[in-house]
Order: C-alpha cells, then sequence, then structure tokens
C-alpha cells in the first residue's frame, strides 16, 4: 500500500501510545463498559433540541433509546458525521431514538462554530440543503458541557481516548455499544428491535477497551517521562494476557513505542547522543513494518539537531542497501522533501541531494510506480530543474493505476498542472 506519511518528530508508529491520552479521574473510578448502566447527563448548555421535538434529558428513560456522542468544532470527523447523524435521528425519531451530541468546549466557541456555512451536501428539509451547522444540527439534539463532567462519566470511564464517540444507551438505561458514529447502524438498528446481543458484543470489545485504559495510563507517564514505569505497565498487562497471542503482539508494538517515544524525549531534551543511540538499537528490533518510519524519524531529529552529515549519510546508506525496497527509500526521500519544502526546517543541501539518490534508486527498481516517480519529480523540482521535473511528472500520471490511493492520484495531476502553470508564467 503506496500513502504518503507526514513529516513529523513526533511520529506516531502502529500502536503507539496516544501521548494526550486522558487522565483518569481516580484510580478506583469503576470502568464503564458494556452492560453498565449509564450514568447521568448533566451537561450545562442545550443549545438544539430537535426543534422542539426533544426534551433535555438528564435520567434516560425506561422503553427509550439514546445516542450519546461526543464531538468537537475542532474535530474534522465529528463534523463529516454530523449528515449522518441527522439521517439517523430522522429514521428513528418515532421509534423513541434520541441523539445527544455533547462538546466539552464552551458555549461561545459552539455557538460561532454553528454559524459557519455547511461544506458540501448535507440532508436538509425536502430539497433544500441547510445553509449553516446550525441549521443542519437543529434534527438532534447538540450540547456544550465546559466542565466535563460528563465528558469525565463517559469517555475516561470508558478509556476512549478519540472522538467522534458514541454510546448507545438501550431500553434498560444500560450501556449497549461503543464506538464511531458511522458504525453505529447496524447496532442501533438491532437495539430498537430487540435483537441485539449485548453479552456477544462485550467479548468483542473488552480487549479494545483494556487497550484504552491502558494508554490512559500510560500517557501522564509519558508525558512525565517516566519510562521505566509505563513499560512495567505493559509488562504487567502481558503477564496478565499471556494467553491472548493477538494481545500480547499488541503490548510488545505498545512497548516499542514506548521506547520510541522515550529515545525522542532525549533526542530533543539535553540528552542528545544517549536518544539517537537508543534509536540506533531500536532500529536492529524494529519490526520489519515500521523499519521506515523509523529510519524517517532519525532522518527528521538529525536535521532537527543541524547533525547533517549523519542525516546525509542515513539518506545515501539507503540507496547503497541492496535489500531496501523502494516503498522504504520512497518514504525517506519523501520525508526529505516534507521538510525542505517547508521554510523553517532549513534542510542541508547535501541531504537533499542523498535524498534526489535514493529517489532515483526507487524509481529504477519500479520504473512504473507513480508515487516514487512523483517523489523524485518534487526533489527535482526542488532542486531548480523544472523541465525535468515536468517529464518526470507526465511519466507519474501515466503510471497511475488502481494501486494509488484516489487522494494521492489526485495530488499527482495536480502538482503536474502545477508544474505547467509554473513553466508557462516564465
Amino acid at each position: 500500500m503506496w500513502t504518503r506519511i507526514a513529516g513529523t518528530a513526533s511520529l506516531a508508529l502502529a500502536a503507539a501510545v496516544s501521548l494526550a491520552a486522558p487522565v483518569l479521574a481516580d484510580e478506583a473510578t469503576q470502568t464503564l463498559t458494556i452492560g453498565s448502566k449509564a450514568p447521568e447527563i448533566s451537561v450545562e448548555h442545550w443549545v438544539s433540541d430537535g426543534k422542539g421535538a426533544f426534551k433535555p434529558v438528564t435520567k434516560f428513560a425506561a422503553g427509550k433509546v439514546y445516542v450519546v456522542e461526543f464531538w468537537a468544532t475542532w474535530c474534522g470527523p465529528c463534523i463529516a458525521s454530523m449528515p449522518h447523524l441527522v439521517e439517523v435521528q430522522k429514521k428513528y425519531a418515532e421509534r423513541g431514538v434520541q441523539i445527544v451530541s455533547i462538546s466539552d468546549e464552551d458555549l461561545e466557541t459552539v455557538q460561532g462554530f454553528l454559524k459557519r456555512p455547511v461544506r458540501g451536501a448535507a440532508p436538509g428539509e425536502g430539497n433544500a440543503q441547510p445553509a449553516t451547522y446550525a441549521e443542519l444540527t437543529s434534527a438532534y439534539c447538540l450540547t456544550t458541557d465546559p466542565d466535563r463532567s460528563v465528558h469525565a462519566a463517559y469517555m475516561e470511564a470508558a478509556g476512549q481516548n478519540g472522538i467522534p464517540t458514541c454510546f448507545i444507551v438501550g431500553k434498560t438505561g444500560l450501556v449497549e455499544w461503543i464506538g464511531h458514529p458511522m458504525q453505529m447502524d447496524d447496532t442501533l438498528e438491532q437495539v430498537v428491535s430487540d435483537k441485539w446481543d449485548r453479552n456477544a458484543f462485550l467479548e468483542t470489545f473488552r480487549k479494545e477497551q483494556e487497550r484504552g485504559l491502558l494508554q490512559a495510563k500510560l500517557g501522564p507517564l509519558m508525558q512525565r517521562g517516566k519510562i521505566a514505569e509505563a513499560l512495567a505497565l505493559v509488562d504487567d498487562a502481558k503477564k496478565a494476557n499471556a494467553e491472548d497471542k493477538e494481545y500480547v503482539a499488541m503490548l510488545d508494538q505498545m512497548k516499542f513505542s514506548i521506547q520510541v517515544n522515550g529515545a525522542i524525549s532525549k533526542v530533543q531534551g539535553d540528552r542528545t547522543d544517549e536518544g539517537f543511540a537508543e534509536l540506533a538499537r531500536l532500529m536492529e528490533i524494529c519490526p520489519p513494518e515500521l523499519k521506515g518510519r523509523l529510519k524517517g524519524l532519525q532522518l527528521q531529529l538529525m536535521i532537527v539537531k543541524e547533525r547533517v552529515e549523519q542525516a546525509a549519510a542515513l539518506v545515501k546508506a539507503a540507496a547503497d542497501d541492496k535489500q531496501a525496497s523502494a516503498e522504504d527509500m520512497n518514504e525517506l526521500a519523501w520525508t526529505v522533501y516534507q521538510m525542505a519544502s517547508n521554510p523553517q526546517s532549513k534542510v542541508p543541501e547535501p541531504v537533499i541531494a542523498a535524498a534526489i539518490a535514493t529517489a532515483e534508486k526507487a524509481v529504477a527498481q519500479e520504473p512504473k510506480n507513480a508515487m516514487v516517480i512523483d517523489t523524485l519529480s518534487h526533489l527535482v523540482h526542488l532542486s531548480g530543474d523544472l523541465d525535468r521535473a515536468i517529464k518526470l511528472q507526465e511519466q507519474a500520471v501515466a503510471n497511475l493505476g488502481d494501486a494509488v490511493p484516489p487522494q494521492n492520484a489526485e495530488q499527482i495531476r495536480q502538482f503536474l498542472d502545477e508544474l505547467k502553470k509554473e513553466k508557462s508564467e516564465k
């Protein structure tokens, strides 16, 4: 799978620990899970109520079904889910379903967002499209709870680290399902129709939730630099789940990510040499599927720390490595391009030259791969050779196929247009 990896010194490896994971309010707080009694809702501001169709909810009424969803104005996926929530609310309004969408932002922020025009098509009254997000979300209950009490009672208690997330509360006031609102349709229908197997879902959800709760504990430890304590916590989890090979494998990935983050902290702090040494050691034990990203991380940190010779040597080594795949070389070369295209990064010329050589090697290895040709084109253009960049980009466009993700294919075409426009204006 050929995808673009964004260059950043806080690289997210597979199963990485979320450094922004929430802190559990109390270690003794009871976990909210499937089958738990849903906590009461005590939000401060009810912004919309389905045009009067719904009343504010504190306690859940028997026989009704509720979707308690958490969102924020800054969350793109949350905003993208809004039209779907509208559809669901309209579909189930007569069947006793009420959607309550909760932000933890202040009322002014939410009201300001609601004045914005809706992007793209969205369901509205009849054939008309809603003009603003206020008009769009008026179909269901949208609220804001700045004191975060409901967030703590639901998201933190359930070990949920990302939004949008919704909780389906069933007819008996118990939590039936937790997940992304775009994936709730089948479950909601079964809950409403009294066909939902709560216990079966609990079995599949348990491990995912354990991971979330573990991350909630690891986040604060990582933020305070307590790497040893974080690793000990993961080791304890491994011992407790020794018979579950899949879960243990995930914990091993998490442990590796903690070690990487620990090394990053040292590099970025006052123990730079020690941090780079740890990253080199981790490269030797790195899972094959993560080697390319870890190497890219090393490169980014070397450039940030102005270790020009080391950075150039790292990139050059990829071109000289007979075992290196075109994908690995392409990823490393693209990392250089992303940093070099940012004026604040100040990537040295020797590193750019090494990246071009690496990209050339990747193209030689896979001459019909549009993604690697595109990377070389970007680097060549960066070096000032516009004519060759255009020729390369034309080759990239000519070799677009099903293996290239649609978003990347569009970007490749757009870059060719940009290059030609630049040529015509000279």
